[in-house]
């Protein structure tokens, strides 16, 4: 099998060290071999042969006796694979991509220092096309975030901010949270000590902010929030959310309304449809969730180019819901120092991942924080 590995390597190559292309060479060979050690010898020999080549020609014939599609040793040996025992079958196919993608990456690397030193030779050839600089841009929350927040301004709001570590008295107790609340145990949050946690929502800013100032108020409160949660594709231990706090007098369930449709016309286009469903929440009465007409159906519940199929983001109820709501609760106010009878507001808050996730019909939540720039230049 070694023969077979290292078939096609002519001895008259010149060859040279890898590792002064690929600065994790060592690291990643160092990582085959104990998978495979014919494997990682004969990827070192091919290695030092791709680095040692002179020109593009050369270049190429030793790319061609790696990974040449019909001479390539190592394609040849993923075609002896069948004739292996299961176990050998499992551990050498597993080495030989391993080989193949280093391999790939260090040709790429030889291949883009030729360009480079035939470029110094020739000196600066304005003909030649350029290599466009990489770029960066916001991330995909961050233009979320400030679209959200130029909504609002446009709306009347101002924006505020509040500490992400908190006393349990401004995160659960002002807010109405019974001593009992399932959300004040461990499992759900992170406590720093007896009093003191990581926020679970952005909402402690509406009693800071109350505490502070006198109605009328109409503020937004963006930041990043922390839950106990199992992480999986629709849960993070951390994201971000963004509430909304209008109090005067005589505010109604209709300018909540009206506000929402307002915001989800602006995100998810004007024809959306949406919808506010009774749910419970200790610091609002009543209390509403909003849906939206699923963005991905349109609202249909099933997706016409795959055959009526139903579809998967909505579970094929044709609503997505984005967000909760509601009048702020007497107790809430009698906490800050308002009198409910004189004042009245409405609240709201949000996930801006899930905004983002259903705008984008992105499918999996960690790609949030996993900084893949395949990932980040979509948006």
């Amino acid at each position: 099998m070694t023969d077979l590995l290292l078939a096609g390597i002519d001895p008259g190559w010149s060859k040279a060290d890898p590792a002064s292309l690929l600065e994790d060479w060592r690291e990643r060979l160092s990582r085959l071999e104990p998978l495979d050690a014919e494997v990682a010898a004969a990827t070192a020999t091919h290695g030092e042969v791709i680095a040692g080549a002179g020109d593009p020609a050369a270049l190429t014939l030793a790319h061609a006796a790696a990974l040449g599609r019909e001479r390539g040793a190592l394609t040849r040996a993923l075609g002896e694979l069948p004739n292996l025992p299961l176990e050998r079958r499992k551990t050498r196919g597993r080495a030989l991509n391993e080989a193949k993608r280093l391999l790939s990456d260090l040709e790429a690397a030889k291949r883009l220092a030729l360009e480079r030193a035939a470029e110094n030779r020739a000196g600066l050839d304005v003909t030649i096309p350029g290599r466009r600089p990489w770029v960066g841009r916001r991330h995909v929350l961050g233009q979320i975030f400030d679209e959200l927040l130029d909504l609002f301004h446009g709306l009347g709001y101002s924006v505020y901010t509040s500490p992400e570590i908190e006393h349990d008295e401004y995160n659960f107790g002002k807010l109405n949270f019974p001593p009992d609340h399932p959300a004040r145990d461990a499992h759900d949050t992170y406590f720093v000590s007896d009093q003191i946690l990581l926020r679970t929502h952005t909402s402690p800013g509406w009693v800071r902010a109350m505490e502070e100032r006198r109605p009328p108020l109409r503020l937004v409160f963006p930041g990043r929030v922390y839950r106990a949660e199992q992480v999986d594709a629709s849960h993070m231990d951390q994201f971000h959310q963004i509430d909304g706090l209008y109090v005067d007098r005589d505010v109604s369930m209709a300018d909540l309304k009206s506000t929402l449709n307002t915001f989800a016309r602006s995100l998810y286009g004007g024809s959306v449809r949406t919808r506010l469903v009774p749910i419970y929440f200790p610091f609002v009465e009543p209390g509403a969730q909003m849906d939206v007409s699923c963005v991905i159906c349109g609202g249909s519940g099933r997706l016409e180019r795959e055959g009526r199929r139903r579809c998967s983001v909505c579970k094929g109820s044709g609503w997505l819901e984005v967000l909760g709501a509601g009048l702020v609760h007497p107790n809430v106010f009698r906490a800050v120092g308002y009198d409910p009878e004189q004042w009245t507001g409405f609240a709201f808050g949000m996930g801006i991942e899930r905004i983002a996730m259903l705008r984008y019909g992105i499918p999996e939540i960690r790609l949030f924080l996993e900084n893949d720039v395949r990932f980040l230049r979509q948006f």
